[in-house]
């Protein structure tokens, strides 16, 4: 989620030397679609908390529970793929001068502080009740959501009343403090995995994900509802994952050298990172996919949707086990090591990338997973992801008022009146959220009708 954008522009010409053999991967834009999909949907239904009736139970509690608890392990994801990204971008780039960093920070900056200022502040205003809110707010609503502005929440996030109006920038948020810290990550991460085997390479994932765990091991449920967002926020804590991310890159670009080696050698590529991309994304879904369907399936009745951060209800609903929110690391970086090494495979002689490329080097099954992902909408729609998230609270908010105003089945977007939803309603109601999230969306993107004006007049500004 590393500002949404093609991996071949993440980092400005101007400021990235790149290796000869430096390639676009398109897939990923595919994969970015569905894994923030997945949140959009489960943002779009968490709204039907409005909802008292029985007949659209599916949504408002089958599905709303299963995707909310997708939701925490595709944040996660999230930092890992932000942290390929960049190293992705920037693997010929030192950072060994205060102007290069300071360029480099500028132009991270620039990228995504307007969507972040403008969505905060219109999000907040739209929920005062001089618009559409509910009920009053206090100052201590008006500081926090105002001092949110300067990008340092994720470091007090502990304490109480320190969250945002916009909720889904908590995580833009911390991800600029990762952005922050990647100068000075970058030469260690090379020097630690550049030249590594794979045995060890694996080793020193492993002993990531087990540090990634250990600050989740002190919640319990006295302490629960107030750590967990503070540790969830904490940039340091995000910082394994992060890595996780720039060492895969390291490590893809490494398989594709090795590759291209064997090849111009005439040599057969017997390619295990090839072996493994090829049925990577399956397992990885396999894996997941199950463990989500037993969540199903075993989810309290007395549960709702959302039942909170309190300790007892928290552990009751979820399992204690899901206050970790790193533990499916290891999912995460096999789909994403897979399907970059599925898009590398796809690419010979730095030509266009395709099918018939990536059959001999991950097989059949591999290179339709590539094709897959590469077909449209799921690039363009991937690529979308900075506007999705920025705007979808401001979007839910308007998406319920244009329901109020057309007539069309809601009366209020209050709780407390004691709404009945039914089953086709419900399924309305859900679909039509996510329309309107992928319409602001197309609004605000960089070549949107509203996004270009913004990003273009930012440009003008930032130094080249």
């Amino acid at each position: 989620m590393q500002g949404y954008q093609p991996i071949a522009s993440a980092a400005p010409k101007a400021e990235s030397r790149r290796d000869a053999g430096r390639i676009e991967l398109s897939a990923v834009n595919g994969m970015r679609f569905f894994a923030t999909f997945s949140l959009v949907c489960g943002r779009a239904i968490e709204n039907l908390w409005i909802d008292k009736g029985e007949e659209g139970r599916l949504f408002s509690h089958t599905i709303c529970s299963g995707l909310h608890t997708l939701g925490k392990d595709v944040v996660s994801f999230y930092f890992i793929l932000s942290g390929f990204t960049m190293c992705w971008g920037y693997l010929g780039r030192d950072f060994n001068t205060d102007e290069v960093r300071w360029r480099y920070w500028t132009r991270r900056f620039a990228r995504f502080y307007p969507d972040f200022f403008l969505s905060t502040v219109i999000t907040f205003l739209l929920k005062l009740p001089y618009f559409f809110g509910c009920h009053n707010v206090g100052w201590q609503s008006w500081a926090s959501n105002g001092t949110s502005l300067l990008l340092f929440t994720a470091w007090y996030r502990f304490v109480p009343g320190s969250g945002y109006v916009n909720g889904p920038v908590w995580f833009i948020v911390t991800l600029f403090w990762l952005w922050v810290f990647f100068p000075y990550l970058l030469k260690p991460v090379k020097t630690v995995f550049a030249n590594c085997s794979w045995g060890d390479f694996l080793m020193k994932l492993g002993l990531l994900w087990l540090v990634s765990l250990l600050p989740w091991a002190i919640i319990d449920k006295t302490n629960l509802q107030a750590l967990r967002w503070g540790l969830r926020c904490f940039p340091v804590l995000r910082i394994p994952e992060f890595v996780i991310g720039m060492a895969i890159a390291i490590r893809v670009n490494k398989d594709k050298q090795e590759m291209d080696e064997m090849e111009s050698k005439g040599e057969q590529s017997s390619c295990r990172p090839g072996v493994v991309a090829g049925v990577g994304p399956i397992i990885a879904l396999i894996l997941a996919g199950s463990y989500y369907l037993w969540k199903l399936s075993i989810w309290p009745d007395d549960c709702a949707c959302l039942p909170g951060d309190m300790g007892e209800s928290f552990y009751h609903c979820f399992g204690w086990w899901e206050k970790f929110d790193t533990k499916f690391v290891p999912i995460s970086a096999l789909m994403i090591f897979s399907v970059t090494t599925l898009d590398v495979a796809a690419h010979r002689n730095d030509g266009q990338p395709t099918y018939d490329a990536a059959v001999p080097r991950v097989g059949q099954v591999g290179a339709c997973i590539w094709w897959c992902l590469c077909l449209e909408p799921f690039v363009t729609l991937g690529k979308w992801g900075l506007p999705i998230f920025l705007w979808q609270s401001a979007t839910s908010l308007i998406t319920q008022v244009l329901l109020i105003d057309l007539g069309w089945g809601l009366e209020t977007r209050c709780a407390g009146h004691g709404l009945k939803f039914s089953f086709e309603y419900a399924g309305f109601y859900w679909g039509f959220h996510v329309f309107m999230a992928y319409f602001v969306a197309w609004l605000m993107n960089d070549d949107g009708l509203i996004g270009s004006l913004i990003h273009n007049a930012v440009k003008k500004i930032t130094p080249a």
